[in-house]
């Protein structure tokens, strides 16, 4: 009888083992439409109008644009947190569309008064949120998040891309 246990277990592992990797290669392999029906969901990698990894964005505390004119809006949400880190108190410095921390003020912050950037990478990361690497550089401290390896957190709310967060890493 424990022989009998001990093979119908064994069967049973090995089943559930194959069936399960079996249903990962199936939804693997169906098209768009298909994966949709099985309930998967789909992360696009985001458009741009611009070639992004040739453009550095430059930007002056004398000098910051008005409006944004880069082609994407996921290079605007980007744009609009490094002016509003260069100068919060900007007419279009929304709290709404920043992170918090954006408009802190405290001297030990050394906001940069110069700031330029050059998206690397793009990672999706679901449906509405995309990580946006870049090489930043600037002249203040920050944070740290304005010199480096710094990752943009966007998040589409309402059709609009908003930075939620920004990190910095070691390396990319």
């Amino acid at each position: 009888m424990k022989k009998f246990l001990y093979v119908f277990s064994a069967l049973l592992l090995i089943s559930a083992c194959s069936d399960e990797k079996t249903s990962n290669q199936d939804t693997s392999m169906l098209s768009t439409q298909e994966a949709l029906e099985e309930g998967e969901e789909i992360v696009a990698r985001p458009q741009f109008d611009v070639k992004f990894e040739d453009i550095v964005y430059s930007y002056d505390i004398n000098n910051l644009p008005q409006g944004c004119d880069k082609g994407s809006d996921m290079v605007c949400a980007i744009d609009l947190q490094v002016k509003c880190t260069i100068n919060p108190k900007l007419a279009e410095c929304d709290a709404k569309k920043l992170p918090r921390f954006t408009f802190m003020e405290d001297e030990s912050l050394q906001r940069p008064t110069q700031s330029s950037f050059q998206i690397v990478k793009l990672k999706p990361i679901d449906a509405t949120t995309v990580e946006v690497y870049t090489k930043s550089e600037c002249n203040g401290v920050w944070f740290g998040l304005c010199k480096g390896n710094i990752v943009y957190v966007l998040s589409n709310a309402k059709g609009a891309w908003v930075v939620k967060d920004l990190y910095a890493l070691q390396s990319i």
